[in-house]
């Protein structure tokens, strides 16, 4: 029985490597929302959503652009933008808008929300949108983690709370235009955030889950010598 097992498993794989061989390579996004428009081919620019440190430039968090496609050799590899925002803000994720032409960035310290339009010159996005209400319009939710995009709207994970600046937090959807729509808090046995992803098919969606803002601001070796931190 094991080596007939074997011999099918081994017949199966030779199969999918032939397979494999004969079928072009198809890009799978495996981190982003299945509701935003697929890319397949060569992407053009990186964007790195950057943090600040004192003394170097302006010392703020900035969206980076970076060439992308081995094809266009003057600006491949190479910084083609940059945009600061403005001061330090522990900037983090940034995600697309199901349009796939708006790029939302947050910052985990003091949960300001920038959106950047990347549609007329991908090779120089603008700030069009700032969010700094993100705390109020939640209802005390703080530190904007994931920005995962939603049919015509921006769904965003927290990582903590404005009362105890702890792990409870909660989900907060946006309109595409910035409107705030509604916080989801987390249930009680369950309620630290971290990171989000939706399953349409099964019509599922699962929350992963960190820490509060009084840990993440923390000096990391502070918290690691720290045994209830940690």
């Amino acid at each position: 029985m094991t080596r007939h097992f074997f011999s099918r498993l081994l017949a199966r794989a030779v199969l999918a490597a032939l397979l494999l061989g004969a079928a072009p390579a198809r890009a799978d996004e495996t981190c982003m929302s299945p509701y935003m428009p697929k890319i397949t081919g060569q992407e053009d620019y990186v964007y790195v959503w950057a943090l600040g440190i004192e003394g170097v430039g302006d010392g703020s968090d900035k969206l980076v652009t970076i060439g992308a496609n081995p094809a266009d050799a003057a600006h491949y590899g190479k910084v083609t933008s940059s945009v600061s925002v403005g001061g330090r803000h522990e900037a983090h994720h940034a995600g697309f808008g199901d349009d796939r032409r708006h790029l939302w960035a947050g910052g985990l310290d003091d949960s300001k929300i920038w959106v950047f339009d990347l549609a007329p010159d991908p090779a120089y996005p603008k700030v069009v949108r700032t969010i700094d209400s993100f705390v109020k319009d939640s209802g005390g939710v703080v530190g904007p983690h994931t920005f995962f995009a939603l049919p015509g709207r921006m769904l965003i994970t927290g990582l903590s709370n404005d009362k105890d600046h702890g792990g409870r937090t909660g989900l907060v959807e946006y309109n595409n235009e910035g409107k705030f729509i509604q916080t989801l808090w987390l249930p009680e046995g369950a309620e630290y955030g971290y990171d989000a992803r939706v399953q349409p098919r099964l019509n599922r969606m699962l929350t992963s889950s960190f820490t509060g803002w009084n840990n993440y601001m923390t000096e990391l070796g502070k918290v690691m010598a720290d045994p209830e931190a940690m």
